[in-house]
């Protein structure tokens, strides 16, 4: 009769080792796009007792852990050339980026700027009718349908709450719980740099393009 060939092996020939909760750790990290506290308990202290094991494992396909503990939040990211990798390393694409709109951006921006006030633990809300007041500035200086571009907004903030889980509802509607996760998502130089960007194209009117924020999966 075939036994397992180690002590955390789970079928015959299996030469695994981590414990099955580490492994279910590992495909939840590569699935995306976020692990919490409250939402994957179990995922979530697996990844606590098995960091560095995770750690590792996510290096070896070029992916780097980001795990806030006091926020609740796990996810990976591509290793960044010039940041924690030499710039001059040649990275290979392992995670499929999503492709954001301009409302998408903008969007994320405003809710970026939000969550960076925050104190640690602190739940972030945000209204989603001012939310729109505030990035209505930004729209094109040919974009003169306000009612059209409230429908790419609201379609945008159903993207970033079901799709990308960057926001979540809370048991008042119209309003959302922003995820801690955009902090580590859109670092300050990224953000001066999109602002200043999208200020440029409001006042300008230039053509609507699609931007890459991260890594999405």
């Amino acid at each position: 009769m075939t036994t397992p060939d180690t002590p955390d092996a789970l079928w015959p020939g299996d030469t695994g080792s981590l414990s099955l909760r580490s492994r279910r750790a590992l495909v939840q990290l590569l699935k995306g796009p976020l692990i919490t506290a409250t939402k994957h308990s179990a995922i979530w202290a697996a990844v606590l007792s098995d960091e560095s094991a995770l750690r590792a494992r996510l290096a070896e396909v070029f992916l780097d852990l980001v795990l806030d503990e006091n926020a609740g939040i796990a996810f990976t990211r591509m290793v960044r050339p010039g940041i924690e990798a030499p710039e001059e390393l040649d990275i290979p694409q392992v995670l499929c980026t999503e492709p954001l709109t301009h409302v998408d951006t903008l969007i994320l921006l405003h809710l970026r700027s939000r969550i960076a006030h925050a104190l640690p633990g602190e739940r972030v809300i945000v209204d989603a009718d001012d939310l729109f007041a505030e990035i209505l500035v930004y729209r094109s200086v040919t974009d003169t349908d306000e009612a059209a571009f409230r429908r790419r907004f609201d379609a945008s903030m159903t993207r970033l709450n079901n799709k990308f889980n960057l926001l979540s509802t809370t048991e008042t509607d119209g309003r959302y719980e922003i995820s801690p996760a955009l902090k580590h998502i859109f670092d300050p130089q990224t953000v001066s740099a999109v602002t200043a960007e999208y200020r440029r194209f409001a006042e300008t009117g230039g053509e609507e393009d699609t931007e890459e924020a991260g890594e999405a999966q």
